[in-house]
């Protein structure tokens, strides 16, 4: 194999501490009006029910998380994204292989370097993501990224995930974009906010297929009181400047009331954005629109949105992109690359436990 093997970095195992309850009572100052800039509320999480989503450099971080933490995950959304470590640390191999020429993917290659990976512990035993399902889509007027490349990440996939537990979605006219049945561009428009009415649910497709183990409800109509702004900065590694990740101050969170109220056990879905599509430059299009509060209100369903923003000096990061080629550091898809342990703190302040094997770099409350 060719791959860069020394870039993988050891990551020690070591037990974190749960999130304290003072996250919890200031979330709940701020239920009023439905927005605050507080700290994330540890919730009632079915631990057994944490999915995750992308699209775009989304759906690479996505994976890249999944991967990292798949034995703590149960499943993967990839709309329009690459295998793990495809770049492998390399802008101009991201910028051709990883969208344009997917015949220089050697998933034989990645599929080692990601055996390689979990020997120095960087990252889990990817025999876990055997307990989980992988949904894929791309569309068919996709001018960014070739499907061809999300063939290689479902082939990637196929190494440890039955056949029955991969579906791939290949047959919507979409540009570059997040699919909806009701909001956004016309279906063959690339532009922002990269949200694309197509009369398609994106949404309910893959989380009834994420989540088949139990018959999902109709959705309903968002409560937008239930969209929380929070900040991120109490979750990075040892609190710095999300702006130093490349990262914006704050993301949001959906907590159907359910949730909020603690007595019902609720699933957890984390979804990343695409490049240039966070806060500061589309504003809330996906966030409201993606068409995934709509399934997390009947299904209780909380719903994680972190976010990016731009960056144009250190790191050089000028789309607001996910850090799936290296600007935040050779490490970047390991357990400890700092946008990955930056979403980990989150989903450990609203879990309590997530992947309590991993230790857990300096957070709020911790």
């Amino acid at each position: 194999t060719t791959f860069n093997a020394v870039k993988f970095t050891v990551f020690p195992r070591k037990a974190m501490q749960t999130h304290h309850l003072v996250a919890w009572l200031l979330l709940l100052l701020h239920v009023s009006n439905g927005e605050h800039n507080g700290s994330l509320p540890q919730l009632n999480i079915d631990m057994e029910s944490i999915t995750v989503s992308g699209v775009s450099s989304g759906a690479a971080m996505a994976i890249q998380f999944h991967v990292a933490f798949s034995s703590a995950l149960r499943g993967v959304g990839v709309i329009a994204g690459p295998p793990y470590w495809c770049a492998q640390d390399i802008l101009a191999t991201a910028l051709t292989a990883c969208t344009k020429d997917p015949a220089l993917i050697s998933v034989t290659e990645l599929v080692a370097a990601t055996e390689y990976a979990a020997t120095l512990d960087s990252i889990d035993k990817p025999s876990h993501l055997a307990k989980s399902r992988a949904w894929f889509f791309s569309g068919t007027n996709d001018t960014v990224v070739h499907s061809g490349v999300v063939l290689k990440s479902q082939e990637y996939y196929g190494h440890w995930i039955p056949e029955s537990a991969s579906s791939f979605v290949n047959n919507i006219p979409a540009e570059h974009s997040w699919v909806t049945d009701s909001y956004g561009n016309p279906c063959d428009v690339l532009a922002a906010p990269f949200v694309s009415n197509c009369g398609f649910d994106t949404a309910g497709s893959m989380l009834q297929f994420l989540l088949s183990n139990s018959t999902l409800q109709p959705r309903t109509t968002q409560h937008l009181n239930n969209l929380y702004l929070f900040g991120q900065r109490p979750y990075t590694p040892l609190e710095v400047a999300p702006a130093d990740l490349s990262m914006g101050e704050s993301g949001y969170v959906y907590i159907p009331q359910a949730c909020l109220a603690g007595a019902t056990q609720c699933r957890l879905h984390i979804v990343f954005h695409g490049c240039e599509q966070f806060l500061s430059s589309v504003g809330t299009a996906l966030v409201e629109h993606a068409g995934l509060n709509e399934w997390a209100e009947s299904n209780n369903i909380v719903v994680l949105y972190p976010q990016t923003t731009k960056s144009d000096v250190v790191p050089f990061n000028p789309k607001g992109c996910w850090d799936w080629w290296g600007y935040t550091g050779t490490a970047y898809a390991t357990v400890i690359g700092p946008q990955m342990a930056t979403v980990k703190n989150m989903v450990c302040a609203l879990t309590g436990s997530f992947a309590s094997h991993r230790a857990s770099p300096t957070a709020a409350g911790q």
